[in-house]
């Protein structure tokens, strides 16, 4: 029941741990059924799609990083409460407001071992485990050798003995020994180069896992441990290493989430205007800039997707102000980078951000302004260099009718992929306003029925970033596709590039009900959809039947997103695996 985490911990020892899966179907751990990735990343039938409702099954298109980062962040939340002898709560108790159960009476079924066990290991087994993090034989191979099973089993033995004695215990110090001690050093010189600087494999392993030794120790004791930030900050998210960094990266969100809230000693809000500065530095997203003989244009692009796949998460950790001070920013450089997946990956942080600002910590003036910075900046990025340079060529304005339009819309090279990305943004903004849609109660921003606070020292539960939404930011993003983002997307309906035109019919698809009323978007949906049959695509389907994979993706007609398309039954003899593309045709080009 403890999710996907032993991989994630150790990359390189994969095939050593055993992956128990929090995602399994017959899981009966209630704290992780709302993660359950097989559940929610399966084909829905046109019969399930139609049981669910509109938006019953919208969970279920959202990317494979969000679900799993989803349940990784449940599973070690449900790792530690269990350490401390917390119990998630069973419906019963939630009726009665209770978000977990206090210990039963044996301490060792609710996580805690048996005291004169653990006194026991120890006095005989913790000494020469600790050992092994400065052992000494004279031989470099099996000093690094041991080193690195001691690092692999460090966050195991910290949840036996539990956080709060890691420095009397000796554990601090072993965890110190491990990455060379750079707190010692001064900042200028940090620890490259130095007699104490570790094995690769070690700080390799660590970077992995130094999320959830912040997490067993506890918010409080994270914050009042300069020396432990500070060790982060120069063993990991300064070093000089790429495989460290992005294994530190991959987990930034859960680390931040570790610390408390506030801007008080420690806590996460002063700490991100250091991790927006490195972030933003030439190591990672500046990187960007730099050109590599044997990569030209893409060097370091899988940082920069790190850096994508984990800002929703780290969003919702902080006010509307700080996220356009510090992550704004960054949300922007992600978004025209110069790779597609990095790009892509992106798109997910912009409902996410439109959220943030629809928070209680803002004016609504104030917030209502920076939503429309945003939206600004959409339209001109992706949209804008298409208009000047049909200026530049003594064009007129773009028109409203369909055949000027088609005349005029002479892009510039790659200029297609910027409009494509624009109606991706779109999807994802829509798609974020279906979830949840007639359900009752549920999550809102935080972690649901978990939301009341936990006793002190153990972290919450953490809020995801894709919750339903409430009424007021549900009306705050539908105000803003309706008036500002569909717009300019409606006029694609004559776009001259043929991929734009069905990126823009599957993200007409994906708007809600009420929204599609209010832009007036079924006509130009059903004209898309009658084009869509005239093109010569073979025995695709126009829309999934049966599970499989249509031209508009899976259960798109079977959930009435394109009106008045009928779904068309596989041929037979035919499977998914012969169904999962576009036969291109000339009748598809520009």
């Amino acid at each position: 029941p403890f999710g996907t985490m032993g991989g994630q911990y150790f990359p390189h020892a994969c095939g050593m741990v055993g992956r128990s899966s929090a995602l399994d179907d017959d899981d009966t751990d209630s704290f992780l059924l709302g993660a359950n990735l097989k559940r929610h990343n399966t084909r829905a039938t046109p019969a399930a799609a139609s049981e669910a409702g509109a938006g019953g099954d919208a969970r279920s298109q959202l990317p494979k990083f969000v679900l799993e980062g989803r349940s990784d962040a449940l599973a070690l939340t449900r790792i530690v409460w269990h350490r401390a002898g917390l119990v998630p709560s069973s419906p019963s108790d939630r009726d009665r407001g209770q978000s977990h159960r206090g210990p039963p009476s044996s301490p060792l079924s609710a996580g805690r071992p048996d005291p004169d066990d653990l006194a026991l290991v120890g006095s005989t087994l913790l000494p020469p485990f600790i050992a092994m993090a400065s052992c000494s034989t004279g031989e470099e191979t099996t000093d690094a050798e041991m080193r690195v099973y001691c690092a692999y089993s460090l966050p195991a033995v910290l949840l036996l003995f539990g956080g709060h004695d890691w420095e009397a215990n000796g554990l601090k110090g072993c965890f110190m020994d491990l990455i060379g001690n750079p707190a010692d050093g001064d900042e200028e010189e940090g620890n490259a180069g130095g007699a104490n600087q570790p094995p690769l494999p070690v700080k390799r392993c660590l970077a992995s896992s130094v999320h959830a030794v912040a997490h067993l120790l506890g918010p409080s004791a994270v914050s009042s441990d300069s020396t432990f930030l500070l060790s982060f900050e120069r063993a990991f998210l300064r070093d000089p290493d790429e495989a460290i960094r992005l294994n530190v990266l991959k987990n930034l969100a859960s680390f931040l989430a570790s610390l408390p809230p506030g801007d008080g000693p420690g806590g996460r809000d002063v700490y991100l205007p250091l991790l927006s500065g490195v972030i933003m530095g030439e190591d990672v997203l500046g990187a960007a800039r730099k050109r590599s003989a044997s990569n030209p244009g893409v060097l370091n692009w899988r940082q920069r997707d790190a850096v994508a796949r984990v800002l929703p998460d780290v969003l919702v950790l902080f006010g509307p102000d700080l996220a356009r001070e510090y992550l704004w920013p960054v949300l922007k450089a992600l978004l025209t980078d110069s790779v597609s997946a990095v790009r892509e990956d992106a798109a997910w942080s912009v409902p996410v951000l439109l959220r943030r600002y629809h928070g209680p910590e803002g004016g609504h003036s104030t917030t209502s302004r920076w939503t429309s910075e945003v939206v600004e900046w959409l339209r001109e990025t992706f949209l804008g260099d298409g208009d000047q340079q049909h200026q530049s060529r003594g064009g007129s304005k773009r028109s409203a009718s369909s055949r000027r339009f088609k005349r005029q819309g002479v892009s510039s090279e790659g200029a297609f992929s910027r409009r494509q990305g624009y109606c991706k943004i779109l999807a994802a903004v829509s798609l974020a306003m279906r979830i949840g849609e007639g359900e009752e109660g549920g999550d809102y921003y935080g972690g649901g029925e978990y939301d009341a606070p936990p006793p002190p020292g153990v972290p919450g539960v953490p809020a995801d970033p894709f919750g339903r939404l409430t009424p007021g930011e549900r009306s705050h993003l539908a105000s803003a596709l309706v008036d500002d983002l569909l717009p300019p997307a409606l006029e694609m309906a004559a776009d001259p590039v043929a991929n734009v035109r069905l990126t823009l019919t599957k993200c007409l698809g994906a708007l809600p009900p009420d929204v599609r009323a209010a832009a007036g978007v079924d006509g130009v949906l059903g004209t898309l959809a009658e084009e869509l049959r005239t093109w010569d695509v073979g025995d695709m389907p126009l829309g999934g039947a049966s599970g499989a994979v249509g031209i508009l993706g899976p259960s798109a007609v079977a959930t009435g997103a394109v009106p008045g398309a009928v779904a068309d039954p596989p041929p037979a003899g035919v499977g998914v695996a012969q169904q999962g593309g576009v036969v291109m045709t000339s009748t598809m080009s520009a």
